[in-house]
């Protein structure tokens, strides 16, 4: 029985649909039992028509709109937050907005962060095409461009202040993140999906299908299953104390899940990172990268 609650956050012209086939298989799954699963949602129109009484929000409307779910819920019950695309990039404007309000004492109730195809350099895809069609001047799409100021400072505020954070203070807080890239993804690079992040892998699928379970070889649902027992339980399910030291982005512990029907076994251990499959077959790509 899992005491906790899993948020997902979808991407750029998209909806919380995005994640029905994961959802499905999640709540299907008896080890992961009395798992809370709440999809996000924020408007992400393709275009705003003309004389419409309603603007599309900008990355900093949608952060502010996240807080204010997020402190709707327990704040007793902890937390894994998984993104996708674009839901990435609204994920560290809201931690950086937390951290810069002097409030990051208020995350350490989430226990572990999965960036799934997460754009954190730009996304360069039909960048062409985007600006010939006025995409640029799409408040969403705008935030997409290689190296755009508000995005660079929030995404550099996440990583000094969370994710290389070594103690639990009123402006920073340490999570374990980790940054998935999908291994056919023409949208987001390996690059700008793994970035500078210390913990981070490829997955079978490209910027869609890394979301669909059926998808050939697809191992996302077995690897955010290994993430969410692990966070819930033993040192991964300990929130951050207060102190001089802290697990700031590392595995302190062994934790393992294995999907019903599945041939593929998922194990996250201190030293080798995240394994999956069995004796022959293994992907261990986490590790730290300066």
């Amino acid at each position: 029985m899992i005491d906790g609650e899993l948020v997902l956050i979808h991407g750029f012209w998209s909806s919380p649909r995005t994640w029905d086939s994961i959802v499905t298989q999640m709540r299907v799954d008896g080890d992961l039992e009395g798992l809370e699963i709440d999809a996000f949602r924020y408007e992400s129109p393709k275009v705003r028509l003309p004389l419409m009484p309603t603007r599309i929000p900008d990355y900093d409307d949608i952060a502010h709109s996240l807080g204010a779910q997020l402190a709707l819920k327990d704040a007793a019950r902890p937390l894994v937050i998984v993104t996708h695309s674009q839901g990435g990039l609204i994920l560290q404007r809201h931690l950086a907005w937390m951290v810069h309000e002097g409030r990051a004492h208020e995350l350490a109730r989430v226990r572990a962060i999965v960036l799934l195809a997460c754009p954190n350099e730009g996304s360069e895809y039909l960048g062409t095409i985007r600006r010939a069609l006025g995409f640029g001047r799409h408040p969403q799409a705008g935030q997409l461009r290689t190296l755009v100021t508000d995005a660079t400072d929030a995404r550099r505020t996440f990583l000094k202040s969370i994710v290389h954070a070594t103690e639990l203070t009123d402006r920073t807080c340490p999570i374990p993140v980790y940054a998935y890239a999908g291994r056919t993804d023409n949208v987001v690079t390996r690059a700008s999906a793994q970035s500078v992040y210390p913990n981070v892998s490829t997955l079978p699928g490209n910027h869609s299908s890394i979301l669909k379970p059926n998808y050939p070889g697809s191992l996302t649902v077995q690897t955010l299953k290994a993430h969410i027992v692990h966070a819930f339980s033993g040192a991964g399910g300990t929130a951050p104390k207060r102190s001089t030291s802290s697990t700031s982005g590392t595995l302190s512990s062994a934790g393992s899940a294995k999907t019903a029907g599945s041939k593929y076994n998922v194990t996250l251990n201190d030293n080798q990172g995240v394994s999956i499959g069995d004796n022959n077959i293994q992907n261990n790509d986490f590790g730290y990268r300066s």
